[in-house]
């Protein structure tokens, strides 16, 4: 089973699943109810049949049972008759989920060896750009860093038309680990809103993670 991290954090729970198995075994492992069939049977792309399956496959796996995934007008998932809120990522062949029972999660994955230099002015803010840029045998990590801890942050918040370049900041001091936290801020209207981050590596990819305590900006 494709199930390579399993990682227990204060009120909630990371999994990482590689997917390595074909359609029918994941069918098998995906356990859906009649809702989720019909929905199945209406993906035709075979590497979206293969993510949406392992998706619900590791699901199944970190709570023992099948639920169905609920998504949110903004498409943010939600499930519906447990104490867990869900955030849910995908990059080339992996599938991660982020589950906490009191705030609303966000995470994200990216391959490690991804290039993100080339856009990383349409994410970034100068400052954060040119911070990225000093350390130039680490500036495509901490550029990854900065796109992962925006997205994660973006994920949590129930708003639309966020700038990331503007919105959403990130703070990282000194990065010497493959694993540690760093900050992020949200600037909602009139405040900025801390919300601490978590990274760590595994099998070449980078997963950054956090939390806030409500779904809009009355936090």
């Amino acid at each position: 089973m494709p199930l390579i991290l399993n990682k227990h954090i204060e009120k909630g729970e990371i999994g990482l699943w590689e997917i390595s198995e074909e359609v029918d075994e994941l069918l098998i492992l995906a356990k859906l109810a009649t809702p989720d069939i019909i929905t199945y049977s209406g993906i035709s792309a075979l590497h979206r049949k293969k993510e949406w399956l392992a998706t619900r496959a590791l699901l199944n796996e970190l709570t023992g049972e099948s639920y169905l995934i609920h998504y949110h007008n903004d498409g943010r998932p939600y499930l519906k008759n447990t104490r867990f809120n869900i955030s849910i990522s995908h990059s080339n062949g992996f599938v991660a989920i982020l589950l906490h029972s009191l705030f609303i999660p966000g995470i994200d994955i990216e391959l490690l060896n991804r290039q993100v230099g080339k856009v990383a002015s349409r994410f970034l803010s100068a400052e954060e750009l040119a911070a990225c840029n000093e350390k130039a045998e680490l500036s495509n990590h901490l550029k990854l860093l900065h796109w992962c801890g925006k997205e994660a942050i973006f994920k949590m918040i129930a708003l639309t038309n966020i700038e990331f370049s503007t919105d959403i900041l990130i703070q990282i001091n000194d990065l010497d680990e493959n694993n540690g936290s760093f900050s992020g801020i949200f600037n909602d209207k009139s405040s900025q809103i801390p919300i601490p981050l978590y990274f760590m590596e595994k099998c070449g990819i980078l997963l950054v993670w956090g939390w806030v305590k409500a779904l809009n900006a009355d936090f």
